[in-house]
């Protein structure tokens, strides 16, 4: 993935990432079976570059997509896939999770369970549900709260495998 002098950007993998999916959408017309159509070296060739690139960017690359109001329609595959880099990269998360996680709330696919998974991973299973609490407590919205419940969920199944 050569590009001249100018190395990728984490925020230039999302790009990419964001025209694979339109690309898939317009060849296919749905996008129920998608995700084997994503290949394991493309998303090996993501994550040199995410490696490459400062932790907080790639992070903030990554969990913008998670946050991102603008792509509707590819939501699911959009965050599915950037949730794969995020796991696979594993970089570290913000002092403030609870912070991240209430940006995410609004707008994460809540059948994506690689974001409860990456929290999880990054910073364990109580102060991940601690960050929930304090969240449920702030009186969200209708949304917010489905998707706190459905974080919950996720971290509960994943205890009971």
């Amino acid at each position: 993935m050569s590009h001249g002098r100018n190395p990728m950007t984490s925020e230039m993998v999302v790009s990419k990432l964001y025209e694979t999916v339109d690309s898939i959408r317009r060849e296919r017309g749905d996008l129920l079976s998608w995700s084997g159509l994503l290949d394991a070296q493309r998303l090996e060739q993501w994550l040199s570059v995410l490696r490459r690139r400062p932790a907080v960017e790639a992070f903030e690359a990554l969990i913008g997509v998670f946050c991102n109001a603008n792509r509707p329609d590819s939501r699911y595959p959009d965050q599915e896939y950037a949730g794969r880099l995020l796991l696979s990269l594993n970089p570290p998360s913000p002092p403030d999770v609870q912070a991240v996680i209430k940006r995410t709330l609004p707008t994460w696919d809540v059948s994506v369970e690689q974001l409860p998974m990456y929290f999880e991973a990054a910073i364990g299973r109580e102060a991940v549900l601690r960050a929930l609490d304090m969240l449920g407590s702030q009186g969200s919205s209708e949304q917010e709260q489905r998707a706190i419940e459905t974080f919950r969920f996720w971290l509960r199944a994943r205890r009971d495998t």
